[in-house]
């Protein structure tokens, strides 16, 4: 029986300064940030935007609904609260 290297021992990690220029166009720049991903606005909010904006020229048969976030429902009973919650989601 013969013993295989693992991945870990096939792989170097080599500085980016090291590399020479042709290899660091290769290298693939570090992802964004998710801080900076929360701070865009959300596509329900720029859709509102547009409706604001177009006001009554807006489409009728395109309705925003509103997010209900799960606090809302919380005092009520909970064999009404599914109910009500099919109520709010347009079919």
């Amino acid at each position: 029986m013969t013993m295989r290297p693992s991945a870990v021992r096939l792989i170097r990690i080599i500085r980016r300064q090291n590399l020479p220029q042709e290899a660091k166009d290769k290298v693939i720049p570090a992802p964004v940030p998710q801080t900076e991903e929360l701070k865009r606005p959300s596509l329900i909010d720029i859709l509102a935007e547009q409706k604001a904006e177009a006001g009554s020229s807006w489409p009728a048969n395109i309705r925003l609904e509103p997010v209900v976030k799960k606090d809302a429902f919380k005092p009520v009973q909970a064999d009404v609260r599914v109910r009500m919650k099919k109520l709010l989601k347009e079919r």
